[in-house]
């Protein structure tokens, strides 16, 4: 009986220990299972979240920054100025008065930039022609005393004046010919960047914020204390900056001192700037390591309340949980401030659905469609665009190129309310979920009315002869191409009258080449009075002039326009006060008759003339 007590005695002394064994084991197991993959959630929540915070600083920041280089252009593309300086380089005004002309009118101007601390206007060899002070000048008490020529006179920079940091901000002023003849530079207090960084910040007081420039290896600190920009030199325990800086935001965490560092790298656009938010990591593990230690003695020392230790202990980390997520709710309530970025872009921004309908629009979309934000909500894009342009194949192929290249850019026509139609350079880009299925798309479009009228008078200006304002051999040979292409499909025919002027070198000769040249506009008027208003009449050059004419019925119609036009040009042309008596001698050439090709048909057409001329001028003679 005693042994078998003992046997029982022993057996439910080994069941309690493989019970508290396997208590212990699975609560380990559990706890290990609940705490490593919260806290890794925790941490990588921890570094999204500073990384969008970061982000939104660093773009406000940007924005301002640019913000800056757009008041620079346009202080240097002021037209009455700008054409103060160009009489000036020209030499056709003095130095007084360019500087008394400059003065008066940029200082007005700069009266309406609250930030502007100093503005300087120098010629390309360094001559200052004006030097004024900004509404921003008064908030410094020191006297700012400094050498333009320490000014850097492109992009934007930073300077060091009287322990004061100002952001310089310079554009070039051009000539008519685009040529450089001056430089604006603009002083900026740091007042509006330093708003930013304090406004936007939620990283705390502990945090270190640098707009770091690896190509100079140098950073300007903001100091929350002093509420002041300092500009630094790296350091030699800083030189990871260079090695890691990147063209995409990241974390990196620097584990060399006592604390882990988490170090948030925003790099800016098109610039060797960024902006570099320093704050100590809070040790998350140490602190779910030791819950999870106590929690797993509790287990071992008690069995019976082991379960209600962890229930207990499990509620901290819940309710951390809980209070994680209502301070991301928090946090993103305060990343609307980033909104600033969106309403203040001089850019149209539309965000869309995938079916083009509008969910939001900023200022400038509604100042550019001379609509209200708020009318266009619920409206699809395309009502804005002019039908007659972009078709239903041109938005298919849009759609293939977002979905293999992730967005697309190219030029648009678009119709406001009134009616007015305008190009514009827009931008189109996908927002993705993690399904990489496109849920709305942003657009950002420009309107480029002035760059493309510059650019439809550039191709004018080519195609068309200076004097006579006529087609000129370029243009001629492109139409006589796109004729010849059209004839070709029609099995028509087109003929090209090729005519040199009689009897005009003694009219230059005797009354001068301005007598000439009146006389040589005359001649396309002239012409066209025998010609239909399909037909092109061109100058090659000199006296040489050629006239295109398709859907030819039959041959006596070019018969009857080439005897209309040499009758016309032997009748007088009235110059000034002189009468002039010419004529003209014009050869005939027929496509596909004589030849096949825009340059052998003038050929054709050229030796032809030469036959007209030596059988006695005033008449047209046929290619053989």
């Amino acid at each position: 009986m005693r042994q078998t007590a003992t046997d029982i005695s022993g057996k439910y002394r080994t069941l309690i220990r493989k019970v508290v064994w396997g208590i212990l084991l699975t609560g380990v197991v559990a706890s290990l299972m609940t705490f490593l993959p919260l806290s890794y959630y925790i941490s990588q929540s921890q570094d999204r979240t500073g990384l969008a915070y970061a982000s939104a600083q660093a773009m406000s920041v940007q924005k301002q920054l640019q913000h800056y280089q757009s008041i620079a252009k346009q202080f240097a593309s002021r037209t009455q100025i700008r054409k103060a300086l160009i009489a000036y380089t020209a030499g056709e005004i003095d130095s007084a008065q360019v500087k008394q002309e400059t003065r008066v009118r940029i200082t007005d101007a700069a009266a309406f930039i609250p930030n502007l601390v100093v503005g300087i206007r120098m010629t390309n060899t360094g001559e200052v022609i004006a030097q004024y002070s900004g509404p921003a000048r008064n908030s410094f008490a020191t006297e700012l005393s400094f050498d333009p020529q320490q000014l850097r006179p492109y992009g934007l920079h930073y300077v060091t004046l009287a322990d004061n940091l100002f952001i310089s901000a310079a554009a070039p002023i051009a000539d008519d010919n685009n040529r450089t003849i001056g430089i604006d530079i603009l002083l900026f207090g740091p007042t509006e960047i330093i708003d930013i960084l304090r406004e936007l910040n939620t990283f705390g007081n502990g945090t270190n914020f640098r707009l770091v420039n690896s190509r100079e290896r140098l950073y300007i600190e903001f100091d929350q204390t002093s509420n002041q920009l300092k500009q630094r030199e790296f350091g030699t325990n800083e030189n990871f900056y260079i090695a890691a800086y990147g063209n995409a935001p990241f974390v990196y965490r620097d584990t060399s001192k006592e604390d882990t560092r988490l170090h948030y790298f925003i790099p800016f656009q098109d610039s060797a700037w960024g902006l570099v938010v320093i704050h100590a990591q809070a040790n998350l593990f140490e602190a779910l390591f030791t819950e999870f230690v106590s929690i797993a003695l509790v287990i071992f020392l008690t069995v019976a309340i082991g379960t209600w230790l962890l229930h207990k202990y499990s509620q901290p980390i819940i309710r951390a949980q809980l209070t994680q997520h209502r301070l991301l709710h928090e946090s993103n309530r305060k990343l609307k401030l980033a909104n600033t970025v969106f309403e203040r872009a001089q850019e149209a921004i539309v965000i869309t659905d995938k079916a083009l309908v509008i969910l939001r629009a900023n200022k400038a979309f509604a100042q550019l469609f001379d609509v209200e934000v708020d009318k266009v909500k619920s409206t699809c894009l395309l009502t804005f665009i002019d039908d007659n342009r972009m078709t239903d194949d041109i938005q298919r192929q849009v759609r293939r190129h977002i979905q293999k290249n992730d967005s697309w850019q190219g030029e648009v026509w678009y119709k406001k309310p009134s009616g007015d139609v305008f190009p514009a350079l827009q931008t189109i880009t996908p927002v993705r979920n993690n399904h990489d299925d496109a849920l709305q798309l942003i657009h950002i479009f420009n309107d480029i009315s002035a760059e493309k009228h510059d650019q439809e008078r550039m191709q004018q200006l080519a195609l068309t002869d200076t004097l006579t304002h006529l087609p000129n051999r370029f243009a001629v040979l492109q139409h006589l191409d796109d004729a010849i292409k059209r004839t070709h499909q029609s099995n028509q025919s087109c003929a090209l009258l090729f005519f040199d002027l009689d009897f005009f070198k003694p009219v230059n000769d005797s009354y001068g080449h301005d007598v000439g040249d009146a006389l040589l506009q005359a001649i396309g008027p002239r012409v066209r009075e025998c010609l239909r208003s399909s037909d092109i009449v061109g100058r090659l050059g000199g006296d040489e002039f050629v006239i295109l004419i398709e859907t030819i019925q039959q041959r006596s119609d070019i018969e009857k326009i080439a005897s209309d036009v040499i009758e016309a040009l032997q009748k007088p042309f009235r110059v000034g006060t002189l009468t002039l008596q010419i004529g003209a001698s014009m050869g005939v050439a027929l496509y596909p008759e004589h030849a096949d090709t825009p340059k052998q048909l003038l050929k054709i057409a050229d030796a032809a003339m030469y036959q007209a001329k030596e059988s006695g001028r005033n008449q047209y003679h046929f290619a053989e």
